[in-house]
Formats: structure tokens, sequence, C-alpha cells
């Protein structure tokens, strides 16, 4: 019985078409925030009547925001690697596979002077090198992918709690404990 999966490929196509522009979308709304928000702050010292004093209670802020503006490139490079390492992979999980497609057409070959065999089989026995070093590389690849998922991630986290604290900090203190901008 053959399914046509037509439909399912073009939901998945989809809804991963939608997920880069979200993920796209995020990294852009990190970076341009965390940004715009130092920039703001900034400007709202220097409007001030005394901008040395709002700078100093603002440092907080703009040391976060520039933490966040920061990790957010961090993430858009550790998401390069990390699709580097996944093209990577599958490309040597295709080596490793067309050699193996290649191997199963050579029957090994049987002798009883074993340097008959030897002989006979070198072609055989390269592409068994060849298989288990595009294997290996594979492999390889996938944990860098992972890695660099992580990395990302990791990053992305950073970014945005630097975000919220680079705005939630100078809101704290005039909110709940009553500081002032003016000194």
């Amino acid at each position: 019985m053959k399914m046509d999966i037509a439909d399912a490929l073009r939901v998945v196509q989809s809804k991963s078409t939608e997920s880069e522009a979200y993920i796209r979308q995020l990294h852009i709304w990190l970076g341009v925030g965390s940004a715009g928000g130092a920039i703001s702050m900034v400007s709202l010292a220097a409007n001030l009547s005394d901008p040395a004093y709002v700078f100093h209670f603002l440092q907080p802020s703009l040391w976060s925001f520039l933490i966040g503006v920061v990790t957010a490139g961090a993430s858009l490079f550790f998401l390069s690697l990390r699709a580097d390492a996944i093209a990577t992979h599958h490309a040597a999980a295709h080596n490793r596979d067309q050699a193996n497609d290649a191997l199963s057409s050579i029957p090994e070959v049987i002798s009883s002077p074993r340097r008959i065999a030897d002989e006979a089989n070198q072609g055989r026995n390269k592409l068994i090198e060849i298989s288990h070093k595009e294997h290996a590389h594979a492999e390889q690849a996938w944990k860098l992918k992972r890695f660099y998922s992580f990395a990302w991630a990791t990053c992305l986290g950073i970014s945005a709690l630097a975000f919220i604290v680079g705005f939630a900090w100078p809101l704290a203190q005039v909110s709940f404990f009553e500081a002032s901008l003016l000194p």
C-alpha cells in the first residue's frame, strides 16, 4: 500500500518556514530591543539635570543591554555554525551511504592463501575504510550540531534575560525603592 505524503510534507515545510521566521524575528527583536533600550536610557540621562548621577544610576541597565546585544549577535553566530554542522552531517551520511551501497554490490572474496583474498578485496576494503571515515565524520558533525544548538539557545536566553533586566532595573528602583533620578 502506497501512502500519499505530499500533504504532510507541505505542512512540515510550511511550519518549518514559519518557525524560522519567528526565530529570525526573535533575534532581531532582542538585538534591536537591547540596543534601543540602551539608547533610550542614555537619552533619558542626557536630558535630566544631573546626567552624571543618572548615568551612574542606570549603569546596571546599560551593562545589561550591552550583554543583550552581544549575546544576540553570538546566537546568530552559533546558529550559523549549527547550520554548517547539519550540512556537514548530511553530506558525510550521504557519502557513507553511497560507499555502503557500492560495498553491498561487491562480494567478499575468500581464499585459502590469505594474500590472494587480500588482493582481491582491496577495492572492497577501501570502501569499508571510506564508510567508516564518513560515519565518524557524520557523528562528529552531529555532536557539533548539538553543542552549537545548546550554545545558540543559551545565548538567546541570556539575551532575553539581559533585555528584561535592562528595563526592569530602573523600573524596580523607581517603583519599589522610591529612588529618584534627580539627586
